[in-house]
């Protein structure tokens, strides 16, 4: 399994981006942390539950596009898991470049991140929260949903910004292999 490519990236990032208001697509990053939960929870989610919570209400201009959209999607999906798998995952994220340096900014990738794992249910939520260890794993996803609005652009702590999205994709991995021992079976396996 191959990562998706720059080009392909990039093309399902514009078509996106150009579905967000219109058709309540999500963003790239939102896409991605909504994906690594989705393939990270108790159980499987087929595509026909999830494509539409990425993609919203959109309608393909063709069905060239649906097929090449859906293609990259599900290229990107398997990429995670085989990331995931491996323990080499790291999130795609925005930056901006200011005179320290870039600056990541996690923020659509960790909101992206917690619709997904929503997605799996409440009770998800719940066990993950109950247990110390998954607990731990998603401090650092959480930490940066407590920016007020004004620290997005300018944390209070540029170094211990960047160090905790250093932490996120061996969270997610974390998080992944946390819940393995208690993924439910597909129906009609024994």
């Amino acid at each position: 399994m191959s990562w998706p490519g720059d080009a392909e990236l990039e093309r399902l990032e514009a078509f996106l981006l150009d579905h967000m208001e219109s058709a309540g697509s999500m963003p790239l990053d939102a896409a991605h942390g909504f994906l690594t939960a989705v393939v990270s929870g108790p159980r499987q989610i087929l595509p026909e539950a999830w494509l539409p919570r990425v993609l919203g209400d959109i309608q393909f201009g063709s069905e060239a596009e649906a097929e090449a959209i859906l293609g990259i999607l599900m290229n990107l999906y398997n990429a995670t898991l085989a990331e995931l798998e491996a323990g080499s995952y790291l999130p795609i994220l925005l930056s901006v470049e200011r005179e320290d340096g870039s600056l990541p900014l996690p923020y659509g990738w960790c909101e992206g991140y917690l619709v997904g794992w929503n997605f799996h249910g409440e009770a998800v939520l719940d066990t993950m929260v109950e247990e110390q260890e998954a607990a731990a794993l998603m401090g650092p996803v959480v930490a940066f949903l407590m920016y007020d609005e004004a620290q997005l652009m300018d944390p209070p702590d540029v170094e211990a910004h960047r160090a905790t999205v250093a932490e996120l994709g061996p969270s997610a991995v974390g998080l992944y292999r946390w819940w393995l021992p208690r993924r439910e079976l597909p129906a009609g396996n024994a």
